[in-house]
């Protein structure tokens, strides 16, 4: 069986999540004996794939996978509009059914085309799923579709003991917000928030330098509530987060969020945005909200959260490894390819 992970953007231009989702599969997957590689378009070796593990919602390059017998896959990510309010919701799927009216030529480009070539497609968590379905009730079948969260890898932890954290000069106890510095993850606010609080966070992630949005970041680092060591190494990280308190994320929009998961399997509480994407976490128990459109709970939310913040002898939330992850994604190809050759 040869699977094609295929996506249309550059990892250095949009870093984050979906990358380390597609690097983590193909390491895992591979593992359990699976051919699977990153679509490369000049490769036509590659001809002979069974399936293609869709990233992106492309139709024309699914409309032509189907043409040519291979099997397809989509990871659907649906943030954005999963954590809409109701009303939101509604003005969105009129636009969508407007666009739907529009010339050929304009409403083949709407990423929904794509779901009809789809043989499966998977989310991450129940919230997006539902949603999906409000928005595409005509196009999706329950039977085309599949659950399958994201994970964290050991592998990444437990690797800094030569480091020294005292080095970093943070405060005994602190947090941590590992995410990339963005609007989306609103960094600045949960910076402005920390300062407002008097509570010590240290964020880690990557950034553009010149992006007017980190730039407005920049001022809020003062280094006794808001610290920024960058983008550091996976021994870094995994010191600092090791060391933490508790992890907050008080981003608009995820679907799953690998860092969540990363965060979770230190064993410390999570306080994360009042969104549907923070609500879909598997058995939670150490699992916080912040009700961040009011400041003044939002902050006292922030210092109650980092008084009751410490290791625990648990994960706040039931989490899987990439390697148990990996074999729910070989299942799912498996009975792709199998119904395929059984008809």
């Amino acid at each position: 069986m040869k699977i094609l992970l295929f996506d249309t953007t550059n990892a250095f231009l949009t870093p984050g999540g979906k990358t380390t989702h597609a690097l983590k599969l193909q390491q895992e997957i591979s593992k359990l004996g699976v051919d699977i590689q990153f679509s490369r378009w000049w490769d036509k070796s590659q001809e002979d794939a069974d399936i293609i593990h869709f990233l992106v919602a492309d139709t024309k390059v699914a409309q032509l996978a189907k043409m040519h017998g291979i099997k397809t896959f989509f990871s659907m990510i649906f943030d954005f509009e999963s954590n809409k309010s109701e009303k939101q919701k509604k003005i969105q799927r009129l636009k969508n059914h407007l666009i739907d009216y529009l010339p050929s030529s304009i409403s083949s480009v709407a990423y929904w085309h794509a779901l009809k070539y789809m043989d499966k497609i998977q989310f991450m968590h129940q919230f997006d799923k539902i949603n999906a379905f409000q928005y595409f009730p005509q196009i999706l079948k329950e039977e085309n579709t599949v659950i399958i969260p994201h994970a964290y890898d050991p592998m990444d932890m437990n690797i800094s003991n030569h480091l020294n954290i005292a080095e970093m000069h943070y405060p005994t106890k602190y947090l941590i917000s590992c995410a990339n510095i963005s609007e989306r993850k609103q960094t600045v606010k949960l910076a402005y928030l920390a300062k407002k609080a008097q509570v010590p966070i240290v964020f880690i992630g990557n950034c553009s330098k010149t992006d007017p949005y980190f730039k407005r970041f920049e001022q809020e680092i003062d280094n006794k509530f808001v610290f920024y060591p960058g983008y550091v190494s996976k021994e870094w990280k995994d010191c600092i987060e090791a060391h933490a308190a508790g992890y907050v994320l008080l981003s608009r929009g995820e679907s799953g969020c690998i860092a969540v998961y990363e965060a979770a399997a230190y064993q410390i509480p999570l306080l994360l945005s009042n969104l549907p994407w923070a609500w879909g976490y598997e058995n939670p128990t150490d699992i916080y909200y912040c009700d961040q459109q009011d400041e003044a709970q939002a902050i006292q939310q922030l210092r109650k959260f980092y008084n009751l913040a410490n290791k625990m002898d648990h994960t706040p939330y039931t989490i899987h490894t990439w390697e148990d992850i990996a074999k729910l994604y070989v299942k799912e190809y498996n009975l792709l390819v199998n119904n395929y050759q059984n008809k």
